[in-house]
């Protein structure tokens, strides 16, 4: 019995150890199976015909985007609740959130699936143009993909992290001559490649473990800012930088969520150990990037508004359970949450190239060759590269896309 089936049907049975420890391998053992046999076939087309090879490697991590939905919500009994604006999946945005845990990401993605739910009208609706009318059979999930902001050194985690390299993620140092070029050649690259994106930014940098809550008090009292209880205050520089430089690649709004948990799982181990929310919410507000200022310092000045707004709205939540919108000032309405129908179809998908992928390992001397050789050169393209994302910029600028 596969190991995604045993941790459904033990999470009654055998406390919370166990079922943490099998969700968890059930998650990286996915990633693994889905890296060795489908994105290492793709990634070669990326030297012959980069515009498609860009659609397809987008369209295996939209895919597996469903399978945390499912392998969460059904199998952990996980229950999403979404407040506020739906979110546009065909449009450029920035979505800028605070970062409760470790493992926030984790949720975005359960909270994007219900926030983007089609056929709804929302805010977020514009008049369509040339670019948005146009269908593609590779829309899956919407014209615009998920990227991440990530730290750097996460780009070297087998698997994951060869995953987002050939997703093409940002990378940060926190050194901002470096990472300056990085956000440069990010924005020029989907720019280039007239690929929308909704990227996923964290402006504090960190979660809010009591030892980053005290550096952040520290920080606010030499500063003389007010003092947080619920969030970070959020480095600014990069999030002025990454909204100035999408204005002219037709960035069209920022989203602001704000998240919050019943029982947060602070750190991987708390995953691991089972210790994992039943309840999350997601505030999404929605700010067309017109009501943006244009210079770098007026947005700056506009995301530390947004935050002192999520410190109140936080504030709130945990005396009376209910978020604020900053401009009704009035509690922001919940919506229903979407059919798992989608997410658990996509999660039958990757159980199938999970028991492929197995079943190639233990038996086919080849398959096992072709996985050392994708792991050897994944290390040796990380270290000397700095990462399959500085390929394809180049690969980008030297062949007609």
């Amino acid at each position: 019995m596969r190991c995604e089936w045993v941790g459904c049907l033990v999470l009654p049975v055998n406390g919370a150890m166990a079922p943490g420890l099998l969700l968890c391998a059930a998650w990286y053992y996915t990633i693994l199976a889905g890296f060795y046999l489908l994105y290492c076939p793709v990634m070669y087309l990326m030297f012959f015909n980069h515009k498609l090879y860009r659609k397809i490697v987008d369209v295996l991590f939209a895919l597996w985007e469903l399978y945390p939905v499912a392998l969460f919500q059904w199998c952990s009994n996980a229950e999403m609740h979404h407040y506020g604006d739906y979110v546009n999946p065909d449009e450029r945005t920035i979505i800028v959130m605070n970062h409760r845990t470790r493992v926030d990401w984790n949720y975005v993605w359960i909270a994007l699936y219900h926030a983007t739910q089609s056929g709804i009208e929302c805010a977020c609706k514009k008049k369509p143009n040339a670019e948005t009318t146009e269908s593609h059979v590779l829309d899956v999930g919407g014209r615009s993909k998920i990227k991440f902001v990530l730290k750097d050194e996460l780009k070297a985690v087998p698997g994951m992290g060869w995953i987002m390299q050939l997703n093409f993620f940002l990378y940060v140092k926190r050194n901002w001559r470096e990472d300056q070029l990085s956000l440069a050649q990010f924005v020029d690259y989907y720019k280039r490649l007239s690929c929308p994106c909704r990227i996923v930014l964290f402006p504090e940098g960190t979660d809010l473990s009591e030892e980053n809550k005290r550096r952040s008090e520290r920080f606010a009292t030499t500063h003389n800012l007010l003092l947080y209880e619920y969030v970070l205050h959020p480095r600014t520089t990069g999030f002025a930088a990454l909204c100035s430089r999408l204005r002219g690649a037709g960035l069209a709004s920022v989203y602001d969520a704000t998240v919050a948990y019943d029982v947060p799982a602070q750190t991987e181990a708390d995953l691991l150990r089972g210790h994992m929310p039943k309840h999350i919410y997601f505030h999404f507000k929605r700010y067309p990037i017109e009501d943006l200022p244009l210079e770098d310092d007026m947005l700056k000045s506009w995301l530390n508004d947004r935050w002192r707004e999520k410190e109140s709205s936080l504030r709130k939540f945990h005396k009376n359970g209910q978020f604020v919108d900053s401009t009704t000032r009035r509690p922001p309405a919940e919506r229903p949450p979407r059919s798992l129908h989608v997410a658990l179809l996509g999660f039958i998908f990757w159980l199938l190239v999970d028991a492929v992928f197995g079943y190639a390992l233990l038996t086919n001397v080849l398959f096992r060759f072709w996985v050392l050789y994708h792991t050897l050169l994944f290390i040796f393209v990380t270290w000397y590269f700095g990462g399959f994302q500085n390929i394809q910029y180049k690969l980008s600028e030297s062949l007609k896309v």
